[in-house]
């Protein structure tokens, strides 16, 4: 259970696609693409296929998610191909799927506000769309969501 697989989802799964990158699994997810282009695209990378698209269902290489419910959807995911969901996570871009850098807190002092600056040691950047990331009550609400909805059952200590 070492290595995070790798997934593509559909243009039905935004919110699957956001949360598997936050949870540390290089997504890719293109709202522009059609099931089948995805299909393509997920073949070719060596890609896990998550989709909700009935004519994509029978194919072997896909995860089809039987649920609209976003925590069945995610749990069904990790039953299928569990993953360590702490050992990466907050480490890729939410919104391109880039892998994050730290940086150092004096390049951001004037891009955040100054309770952010002041109460948090640490930042991220995304070097593709240079979107920041801290720590804070964010992160911590998704952990406290990925342990409700029993997601760090994959996580071993």
């Amino acid at each position: 259970m070492d290595a995070i697989p790798k997934f593509a989802a559909d243009r039905m799964l935004a919110r699957v696609a956001r949360w598997l990158r936050m949870l540390g699994a290089d997504t890719i997810f293109d709202e522009s693409i059609d099931g089948a282009t995805m299909l393509k695209t997920a073949r070719a990378e060596g890609r896990i296929m998550l989709t909700r698209d009935k004519r994509l269902k029978t194919a072997p290489d896909v995860l089809f998610l039987d649920s609209n419910n976003f925590h069945e959807q995610l749990r069904q995911i990790l039953a299928r191909h569990p993953f360590d969901v702490f050992k990466n996570a907050f480490s890729r871009c939410s919104l391109c799927n880039t892998r994050l850098i730290e940086v150092d807190r004096e390049i951001v002092r004037r891009r955040v506000p100054p309770f952010v600056y002041a109460t948090n040691a640490k930042f991220s950047e995304c070097p593709n769309c240079a979107h920041l990331y801290w720590g804070g009550t964010h992160p911590e609400r998704i952990i406290r969501e990925v342990r409700k909805i029993g997601l760090d059952l994959a996580h071993k200590d």
